[in-house]
């Protein structure tokens, strides 16, 4: 029995340390260890080196080890690469964990750590992070994180996930790890920020706990309360700035659903009921119903504005009470006032559609169908509103038409109105393809496809923009004589250069009209009529420039008005009736132009001239006998090409104009009145010219070379003096 004890101890002594050398010399390394403490491993190497070294309580478990090395360090650092340690030198004192942790300035944590005892990683996270941590006593567990930006808290949060039962509890400036009575119930670090300054207050919070949030707001504000409140409730994501204490800690306590009252300067805290906090928030409005009845509408009421319980019916007074906020009861206001309006024969209806929305089918209904607005029904296949019997049938009837599953395309037209395009419809399609819409401006097409691809192909050449012209007018009247004297308000010369063409004269009446004379009629109608207008033989009546579309009239007047008053006697000289007259006179023009092929524009003019007489001047009253008027007109249509101009001529009036001039009183006294009596008699004959140029305007404007610019001066101002 001896030997056996022997043999035995002899054989745990081999499975210990198999093999031990050290050479004092090269300084190597030979050891061989079994199933031992990785603890008692590094403290064995290093006090046979004569190295200091710290093992930390996360260091724990056995291994089998061989070392072969030259060196301790080289030794060390292969043993904790092999057991997942890391190593720390500092001061030549050789730090050893299963911890890696690092700390940033901005208090951010990188931690690496594998298998490592909870208790023993809690004990290094406050150690190294110098917070406090406290925690329960709890089972043993290893735990595996790997984290890199990371806060203190979300560490924590990653190990207690390992602690079934346990949560984590912000503690002043610390941490506790605590049991929750087996519930597993997760406390989020309080994250919030109070300051003040000059008596006023700021409040920041992301996620903290009531409590905690009053008390840190008392201290600041050196101020004592008492909390009759639940101490579990959470705040999240508040932010008030620059409020007086007093407003700071009402706005916190509606948050909580708490109120307070001060007795002998304490704040005793306590909670209300939540609907009591809200109904600060509500008002109560009472709308008198004028034209329907309290049952009937709640009747129409939509369903979504009828299911709060903020409505209530006054049948005695055919009310409407509206308890609620704005935004509550703002809806149920403005839909009382479409609907209570006086009616006849109206009624409301319901409509159902069976393939489209009404959201789609609303904008296409005409007003004319419409009595009132649209009510769309939750479901949005349906709508109510006000109608009549002979409504009612249109609107089912014009429903019809939309609510099919053919193939339906809006059509947006760009230039032209949707009664143009009915007008010029291309043969790809039938009027029954389009529906008309309130916009002139859209269309649906109803269809296949394949019609569509070529309607629009044939749209793109019809709903083009339409030419636009400028028609530039020049009116002359004309005093008729003989001949022209052309006197010296004009002298042209014609010398040839080498410069070409060259002429100089004085034109300062011609100058002062808009209207290029010279370059429409040349240097000697311009002299012509220069000299007319310095002698009084013609006067300038319009001289204008209008801009309109092709195939649209331009109207231009320029008249003066004569009124006077219409009066019928009696025969004792009562007035019976009086009626103010107008008696127009002067120029107008209807212009109406389109643009043909190869830059051709048709125009139709109607032009009419008419002249007032001279008023009887005896009689100063309103009574005095309208002046004669006469008038001509003349309509034609000719064609010319743009820039070319047009004459219209032949408006001559030639007309004997008698006046009388009385004294007054004198001069109405019969037969002797004839002695206080002027008559005059003048005879007059005038003609007026149109001058019209229309030009058609283009886009792109064509640019002249300097001596293309130089050719078309000399054609247009040179070609009459030769």
């Amino acid at each position: 029995m001896k030997y056996v004890r022997v043999l035995l101890c002899s054989f745990f002594m081999l499975s210990t340390v198999f093999f031990y050398s050290y050479s004092q010399e090269n300084m190597s390394i030979y050891m061989d260890f079994r199933n031992q403490k990785v603890s008692d491993i590094i403290y064995s190497i290093a006090e046979l080196s004569g190295k200091s070294v710290f093992v930390d309580e996360t260091v724990t478990g056995t291994v089998t080890f061989r070392f072969e090395d030259k060196d301790f360090e080289s030794a060390l650092y292969r043993f904790a690469d092999f057991c997942q340690l890391y190593i720390t030198k500092k001061d030549n004192i050789f730090y050893v964990s299963k911890v890696q942790l690092n700390v940033t300035s901005d208090k951010k944590i990188d931690l690496n750590t594998e298998n490592v005892l909870i208790e023993a990683l809690l004990n290094v996270l406050s150690r190294l992070t110098n917070t406090t941590i406290l925690y329960d006593t709890f089972p043993h567990a290893n735990v595996t994180i790997r984290v890199k930006g990371a806060s203190l808290e979300d560490v924590l949060n990653l190990v207690i996930v390992k602690l079934p039962g346990f949560g984590l509890e912000r503690v002043a400036s610390g941490y506790y790890v605590t049991k929750s009575a087996g519930i597993a119930i997760r406390r989020n670090v309080d994250v919030f920020t109070v300051s003040n300054v000059d008596e006023l207050f700021s409040i920041s919070i992301q996620n903290a706990r009531f409590v905690n949030v009053i008390e840190t707001l008392f201290l600041k504000a050196k101020k004592e309360f008492s909390l009759f409140s639940n101490t579990s409730l959470q705040l999240e994501n508040i932010f008030y700035t620059d409020k007086t204490f007093e407003e700071l800690l009402s706005l916190l306590l509606v948050q909580g659903n708490c109120d307070y009252t001060i007795k002998d300067d304490i704040y005793y805290i306590f909670e209300v009921q939540k609907k009591d906090i809200t109904k600060s928030f509500k008002e109560t409005k009472i709308i008198r119903l004028k034209h329907i009845n309290a049952e009937t509408f709640m009747s129409v009421l939509p369903s979504e504005l009828g299911g709060s319980g903020f409505i209530k019916i006054d049948r005695a007074s055919n009310s409407v009470v509206l308890n609620g906020s704005l935004i509550e009861i703002n809806p149920i206001v403005e839909f009382i006032a479409k609907i209570d309006v006086p009616m006849t024969d109206r009624f409301f209806a319901r409509f159902d559609l069976k393939n489209i929305d009404v959201k789609e089918v609303a904008p296409l209904i005409p007003k004319s169908l419409l009595l009132s607005d649209i009510i769309q029904t939750p479901s949005g296949k349906s709508f109510i509103t006000q109608v009549t019997k002979e409504s009612k049938s249109a609107l089912e009837n014009f429903i019809l038409v939309f609510d099919k599953k053919d193939f339906l395309q809006t059509v947006k037209l760009k230039y032209i109105k949707s009664e143009e395009l009915l007008k010029l419809l291309p043969p790809s399609v039938q009027k029954e393809n389009l529906i008309e819409t309130n916009n002139k401006s859209i269309l649906f097409f109803r269809g296949n496809e394949t019609q569509y691809k070529d309607f629009c192909t044939e749209l793109e050449k019809i709903d083009v923009p339409k030419e636009q012209i400028k028609y530039q007018i020049l009116v002359i009247q004309r005093q008729k004589t003989d001949g022209v004297n052309w006197g010296t308000s004009f002298e042209a010369n014609s010398t040839v250069e080498e410069s070409g063409y060259t002429w100089h004269g004085l034109l300062s009446n011609i100058f002062n009209i808009n209207f290029d004379i010279i370059a429409q009629f040349g240097v000697q109608f311009a002299g012509k009529l220069n000299a007319e207008l310095s002698e009084g033989k013609s006067k300038v009546l319009a001289d204008t420039t209008l801009n309109g579309i092709s195939e649209e009239t331009i109207n231009f007047s320029n008249t003066n008005t004569y009124r006077y008053r219409d009066i019928v006697l009696g025969k004792d000289g009562d007035v019976y009736s009086s009626t103010t007259r107008e008696i127009a006179s002067g120029l107008m023009l209807d212009i109406k132009g389109w643009v043909s092929g190869e830059g051709m524009v048709t125009v139709k003019i109607d032009a009419q001239v008419s002249k007032q007489g001279n008023v009887n001047s005896s009689s100063k009253t309103e009574t005095a006998t309208p002046p004669p008027t006469s008038e001509k007109k003349v309509s034609t249509t000719v064609r010319t090409k743009t820039g070319e101009p047009v004459i219209i001529g032949g408006l001559i009036q030639k007309e004997i104009d008698t006046s009388e001039k009385r004294v007054p009183i004198l001069g109405v006294i019969p037969l002797l009145g004839n002695f206080f009596k002027t008559k005059t008699t003048s005879t007059a004959e005038t003609e007026f010219i149109i001058y019209l140029v229309p030009l058609v305007e283009k886009n792109n404007a064509e640019y002249l070379t300097e001596t293309e610019n130089l050719k078309r001066l000399q054609k247009k101002y040179a070609k009459d003096v030769q």
